[in-house]
């Protein structure tokens, strides 16, 4: 079925973990209602950053910020509900926990009962990028296990949820760096449109536990200095990292009035993809850029003007 005669994708189930201990669509929007911001620096129990920031003045091997959004608790997590022993969970990365437990979260806010999907062709699409946790195992090969290369693998990530749930439709991790988690949802909704599958569970993910990023991102002169983003504005230094993660649950909107479902919003249209050869590896291409919002627009059948939010990411832009 071609997009544009494509019906919309309902979301009617949703679940986040995000800075500031926000854990819910309430909490977010709190947040957001107040203007807070979620800034901090690197909690202790992540490295310690003294070791690797000097923020006076660029220097090699050190990063010259150490700002980022963190969450308040990334050790915790019930692996007994998911059926998963206490050593296995120790090797698995923060990431995949999260991931249980967003879509657990995100199915009880469908008032989706987790046995009902179980057996079924329900797909699994999961955006992530960082693989921290595996390396910093690999660099203490006394804690090396049974568990450390499932636990460690990217790859694994959205299999970690479909085994968990017994979801048998496509389970695949997208890496497209910054991108992952809005090309997954592209995925995900282009699966359901062309009838693959009842539902879908489409989720992002991203964990800071190394110093090492914080450094190659300095030596590139990508962070802020800073430590704020001031995108489309003079005072532009570069972007802030941060941690977080989303899971929804999708429907094509049919089948989510046939079930009686609560919906949060509708998806009309997506789509994905790349500048092609740029000036850079890292520079953006504004005519790719924008001849993909023009396709987009056209085929969801959407006025830009109808517009009444627009959010963007760009490198210090």
């Amino acid at each position: 079925m071609r997009q544009d005669e494509a019906e919309p994708i309902a979301v009617v189930g949703a679940a986040c973990r995000l800075p500031g201990g926000i854990r819910d669509l309430d909490g977010l929007w709190e947040a957001l209602e107040q203007g807070r911001d979620l800034v901090g620096e690197v909690p202790a129990d992540r490295f310690d950053a003294r070791l690797f920031t000097d923020p006076a003045v660029p220097r090699r091997g050190k990063s010259y910020t150490a700002a980022g959004g963190f969450l308040d608790d990334l050790a915790g997590f019930d692996a007994a509900y998911f059926g998963i022993s206490p050593k296995e969970a120790a090797h698995m990365d923060p990431q995949h926990r999260l991931l249980l437990e967003m879509t657990a979260e995100a199915l009880d806010d469908a008032a989706v009962d987790p046995a009902t999907l179980a057996g079924s062709d329900t797909a699994v699409f999961v955006g992530i990028s960082d693989a921290s946790y595996g390396a910093l195992q690999m660099s203490a090969l006394r804690t090396v296990g049974a568990y450390t290369m499932s636990g460690a693998a990217s790859s694994i990530a959205a299999n970690r949820v479909s085994h968990a749930f017994d979801l048998r439709g496509p389970s695949m991790a997208i890496d497209t760096a910054c991108s992952s988690s809005l090309v997954a949802l592209d995925r995900a909704c282009r699966t359901l449109w062309e009838g693959g599958g009842r539902a879908a569970v489409c989720g992002g993910v991203n964990v800071l536990l190394s110093p090492f990023h914080y450094v190659g991102f300095s030596q590139a002169s990508m962070l802020s200095q800073q430590g704020r983003c001031a995108s489309f504005s003079a005072q532009a230094d570069g972007f802030v990292r941060a941690e977080g993660g989303g899971v929804v649950l999708l429907k094509r909107l049919s089948d989510a009035l046939a079930d009686g479902d609560r919906i949060h919003g509708l998806v009309l249209g997506t789509g994905s993809n790349s500048d092609g050869r740029t000036m850079g590896l890292a520079l953006p291409s504004p005519e790719a850029q924008e001849r993909l919002l023009r396709e987009v627009y056209d085929r969801a059948r959407v006025h830009p003007d109808e517009l009444v939010y627009f959010e963007a990411h760009g490198t210090g832009t």
